[in-house]
Parts: C-alpha cells; structure tokens; sequence
C-alpha cells in the first residue's frame, strides 16, 4: 500500500512569456507568446506526485479570487486532495511571471500573495500525523517551512525538503530533513554538502540540471545521468524530478530507484511547455522506450 504524501507549500497562478533571450537590465525586448498556467512549487510537486499515481495532499493557501478556483480544479483534475487548502480573505493568490527562452531557460519572479499569510494555526499536528511523507518547499514564509517541518521530525515523519528559492537555513531547520533536494546553487547557499550533514540531513540528491543529479549519504557518492531530450521549457524540472523520487519512496522503493524513476519523469517533462500541464503521467512514463546512452 502506498504511504500518504503531504505538500506543504506554495499555489501560484503562472504568466508566462516566450521570448528569444532575457532581457537586460533595463532592455525591453520583444516577446513570441504568452500563455498562463497552474503552478507554484507546493502545487507543481503535489500534482506530479498525483499525476504519477500517488496519494497526496496539499496544505497551502490562495486568494479569493478567480485564479483560486482555476487552481483548485487544476489540483483535483491531477488527482490531489484539495481538502486542506485555505482560501484567505481580501488577498492575491499567488503569481509567479515566468520568461522562456528559445532554448528552455527560464527565470521567475514571484508575488507571494496568500501563500505569504499561511500562519503556524494552519500547520497543525492532528492533520500532519494523518500522512506518512511531509514534503515542503520555501516559497511560504520561512518560519512557517521551519515549524511544519519541525512538528513533521516529531511525529516521526519523513521529510522531504525542497531548499528553494535558495535561502540561507538554521542549523535545526536542515536537521529535520530526512531528504534534501536541491540544486548547485541551492546547496551552495546553505553551506555546502559538508555543512547539510553535519546540520544532520541524512540523504541528498544534487540535482545537476541537464547532467542528472548525485545521491550522497554516509555511504558515498553516486551519479546519475540524464537522458538526452529536446529541451522546450525547465519550468518543471525540478519539482517534477521531486515529485517522481516522492512517489517512489512512497512506494518503499530505495533513493537509488526512486532517482532512476525521477530522471525519466523530469527528462520527459522538460520537452513540454508549461508548469503542471508539462508533467507526465506514470503509464507515459513507464511505456517511454529511453535510450540506452546517457547524456
């Protein structure tokens, strides 16, 4: 029987625009499309989980306005339970303005909205002692991220911990994580590998873009290649990566199956355009015939 999975994290409704390169500072430049979709990291990582075939919850927090309820049915539409999330009054949901270049790059800018007024009454024990696995990222506040990872460590959850946008942690904060994802950048503004283990984070999967990722623990360092794809849009890389290892886990499968899943999810999710929409469903996955020779 698959363990339960809650998200704890971020719903943004995405802007996105398509242009041939960024803009410089100060440079307007022409764009070739525009399109909105469903997204945030809470959201994007709670809908691959579901997409894949998991199941999962989300905690988090939109508006009340019309973007909540595109969001929601987004959410139900990708088999997550929405039973948890908070409609806060008189505020945004989330946005996040999303440029893409012609060759897949992306970059962010996001308004928090609700997803900033998610408060500590919201994280609450008797909910997180329901679920098995606690993922959280750090698009909420981060007292917030801190504090449900904190009450998850207690109830003798695992944690799955997202490190981004990459912010410096405290020392207890890292300690709570059972599984640390980040990136290059991310690992280097917590403070390094070394750093992470002696905070007490027992796994961590290095994601290397378009070099695949490395699992480190006590027992050494292992690499994985990414496959070689038609690169259209990154905006999901990460969190489908995430939500493909989470699945897997849930599952009982070991990191090293979980990462080897994870890669064909995140290899096939960045040659679709968008954020949710981008991400494949477990059946695409499995029958996809993956060529033999890595990147």
């Amino acid at each position: 029987m698959s363990k339960k999975v809650l998200v704890i994290g971020s719903i943004n409704k995405d802007l996105v625009v398509t242009a041939p390169r960024f803009p410089k500072e100060g440079e307007t430049i022409l764009g070739n499309s525009f399109y909105t979709g469903n997204g945030g990291k809470g959201a994007n990582q709670a809908c691959a989980i579901g997409k894949l075939g998991g199941d999962v919850s989300i905690l988090g927090a939109v508006g009340d306005d019309s973007f909540a309820k595109d969001l929601c049915n987004a959410l139900i539409s990708n088999n997550v339970n929405t039973d948890n999330l908070i409609v806060k009054n008189n505020v945004s949901t989330g946005i996040a303005v999303i440029t893409v270049t012609e060759y897949g790059a992306n970059n962010i800018i996001v308004a928090q909205g609700a997803n900033a007024l998610i408060t500590k009454d919201d994280i609450k024990e008797e909910l997180i002692s329901l679920y098995d696995i606690i993922v959280i990222q750090l698009e909420i506040p981060l007292e917030i991220a801190e504090y449900a990872a904190y009450i998850a460590k207690k109830l003798g959850k695992t944690v799955v911990l997202n490190p981004s946008p990459a912010v410096k942690l405290s020392r207890d904060f890292l300690s709570y994580a059972d599984i640390l994802i980040p990136n290059e950048t991310e690992i280097d503004i917590i403070g390094g590998i070394d750093y992470a283990f002696e905070c007490g984070v027992k796994n961590i999967i290095l994601t290397l873009g378009a070099n695949g990722c490395d699992f480190i623990n006590k027992e050494g360092r292992k690499h994985f290649d990414a496959y070689k794809v038609n690169v259209v849009d990154t905006t999901a890389a990460g969190d489908s990566f995430l939500g493909g290892v989470v699945r897997m886990i849930a599952d009982n499968k070991s990191i090293e199956e979980a990462i080897i899943f994870a890669t064909k999810v995140s290899n096939i999710t960045v040659t679709r355009k968008g954020a949710i929409d981008s991400i494949p469903t477990y059946d695409e996955v499995v029958s996809k015939k993956w060529c033999q020779i890595p990147m």
